[in-house]
C-alpha cells in the first residue's frame, strides 16, 4: 500500500498525515512471527496498517537495524512519591508539589518507553487530576489509570494515603467516594505490607487485613459500579480471600511468610486457571538489595513457579518505592528474564498481558484500529532481555517522544510540528 492509498481512505482534507515508521523487526505480538523489514503507517493517532516495507513508500521515519514493539506498560506505580529520596517531607507535601511530581514523573517514563502506567494509590483524586491534563492535552505525560487513595483498616497497610476503613458502611461509603472522584480501579489491602513505619506489631506481611465477608462487600460493591478491583497481597491467606472474592488483579502474590516464602501450588494453579493477572512487582531491588521475603534464589524461583501455574503474569514496578524510579522500569523485565521466564513472556508481561491486567484493549499489539503506542529499542528482546536498557525512540498516541538527538532516525520531510525538539503529529 502507498502513502497515496492510504491517504484516499481520509474522509476529509483535515485528517491527519499518515506516517509510515520503518524498522529491521517489528513485534506485533510476542505471539506472532517477527515482521523483518517491515513498516507501520499510523494516523490520527491510531495504526492504520503494519505490513513489509515493499508495499509502502519511504518512511519518515526509519529506525534501521531496531526492533519495533508497542509500548511498554508499568501496572503498578506510585507517581506522587519522590523515589530519589528528594522531595520534601510527607507533612510539608503540598497538593500542588504532589501534583506536579506525578506529572514528571509521567513524562519521565515516556523516555525509557513506558506508554501507560496503573498508579495504585496516592493521596486524594491527585493522580486522577493528572491523569485528565494529560488525557486533554494540557500537558505531556504517558496515560495513567488511577486508583486514587487505597482502602486499608485503621492503622493498616497505606493508611497515610488511604481511607481507613472497619465495617460494612464506611467500606461502601469508600467504594462510592471512588466512583464520585472518577478513578479507574479501586486498590484495597489485602495483606500487611513490607513498608509501613505506622504499623501495629499486629499488622504483617503475612496475615489478612479484611476477612472473607469484608472482601467480598468491597469485590462485589465495586463490580456493582462497574469498578475493578485489584488486591495487595503478599501472605498466602491474603491471596486467596481476594482471588475467592473476585478480584481482577493480584499484586505483589510473594506468599510471604515466616520464616520464609513458600509458593502454594494448589492455590496459584486455581489463579492460573481462572487467568488472573498477577504483578509480581519485579523492579531493582531484585537486582540491587534482594527482596524482604526470601533470598533472591528462592524468590526467582517463586516467581518461576507462578508461571509455570499459568498464572499470566505484568510488568509493575512499584516505581515510588526508594530508588525505584521511572529510568529503572528495564530491572524488573530482566528479572523474570533471570526467573527463567522465557523472553516471549517478558515481552508478553510489558505488553499484551499489562494490556489485558489493566483493562486497556486498545494498547500492547502493533495491530490496525489500535492505538499509536511504540517503541523502539537497540537489540532484540525476544533473543536478550537487556535489550529493554536500549530504547532509542518512542511513540504516544502518534506522536514522536524522543530527544532531539534521537531525530537522525526521522526524514527532513516528516509532516507535523516540534515540541522542543520533538515531532507532535497533529498538533
Amino acid at each position: 500500500m502507498t502513502v497515496e492509498q492510504l491517504h484516499l481512505q481520509a474522509s476529509s482534507e483535515t485528517e491527519m498525515p499518515t506516517i509510515l515508521i520503518a524498522a529491521d523487526r517489528i513485534i506485533t505480538a510476542p505471539n506472532q512471527p517477527v515482521l523483518h523489514k517491515g513498516v507501520v503507517a499510523v494516523r490520527a493517532g491510531r495504526i492504520l496498517a503494519v505490513g513489509p516495507a515493499a508495499d509502502f513508500d519511504q518512511p519518515h521515519v526509519a529506525l534501521g537495524n531496531r526492533t519495533l514493539t508497542a509500548g511498554f506498560i508499568d501496572s503498578h506505580v506510585h507517581l506522587w512519591k519522590w523515589p530519589e529520596g528528594n522531595g520534601p517531607l510527607p507533612h510539608h507535601q503540598t497538593r500542588e508539589m504532589q501534583l506536579m511530581q506525578v506529572i514528571s514523573n509521567a513524562q519521565r517514563f515516556l523516555r525509557v518507553g513506558v506508554t501507560s502506567v496503573r498508579d495504585l494509590g496516592g493521596p486524594g483524586n491527585v493522580v486522577g487530576v493528572a491523569r485528565d491534563a494529560i488525557a486533554n492535552g494540557t500537558v505531556q505525560g504517558c496515560r495513567i489509570q488511577t486508583a486514587n487513595e487505597v482502602i486499608t483498616i485503621t492503622g493498616g497497610h497505606g493508611n497515610s494515603f488511604g481511607m481507613e476503613c472497619d465495617d460494612p458502611v464506611s467500606l461502601r461509603r469508600a467504594v462510592r467516594q471512588h466512583v464520585k472522584q472518577g478513578s479507574d480501579w479501586i486498590k484495597v489491602m489485602a495483606s500487611g505490607g513490607f513498608t509501613n513505619p505506622y504499623r501495629s506489631e499486629k499488622e504483617t506481611p503475612y496475615s489478612p487485613l479484611f476477612s472473607a465477608e469484608e472482601m467480598n462487600l468491597i469485590v462485589s460493591e465495586a463490580h456493582r459500579f462497574g469498578l475493578p478491583v485489584t488486591a495487595h497481597s503478599q501472605g498466602r491467606d491474603a491471596i486467596e480471600i481476594a482471588f475467592l472474592a473476585g478480584v481482577d488483579t493480584i499484586e505483589h502474590a510473594s506468599f510471604a511468610a515466616d520464616p520464609i516464602a513458600v509458593v502454594d501450588l494448589d492455590l496459584a494453579r486455581a489463579i492460573g486457571d481462572k487467568r488472573v493477572p498477577v504483578v509480581p512487582t519485579t523492579n531493582n531491588y531484585w537486582l540491587s538489595k534482594g527482596v524482604p521475603w526470601a533470598p533472591l534464589d528462592i524468590a526467582l524461583a517463586n516467581l518461576k513457579l507462578l508461571f509455570d501455574s499459568g498464572i499470566p503474569l505484568a510488568a509493575g514496578t512499584d516505581m515510588g518505592l526508594p530508588s525505584t524510579t521511572p529510568e529503572t522500569y528495564a530491572d524488573g523485565l530482566v528479572v523474570m528474564a533471570r526467573a527463567g521466564i522465557p523472553l516471549p513472556e517478558v515481552l508478553a508481561a510489558a505488553t499484551t498481558h499489562a494490556a489485558a491486567a489493566i483493562g486497556d484493549d486498545q494498547v500492547g499489539r502493533i495491530e490496525p484500529g489500535l492505538l499509536a503506542d511504540l517503541v523502539a529499542m537497540e537489540g532484540d528482546p525476544l533473543v536478550d532481555a537487556d535489550s529493554y536498557y536500549k530504547v532509542t525512540w518512542a511513540m504516544l498516541d502518534g506522536r514522536i517522544i524522543s530527544t532531539a538527538g534521537d531525530q537522525r532516525f526521522s526524514s527532513p520531510s516528516l509532516p507535523g510540528k516540534k515540541w522542543n525538539g520533538v515531532h507532535l503529529f497533529g498538533d
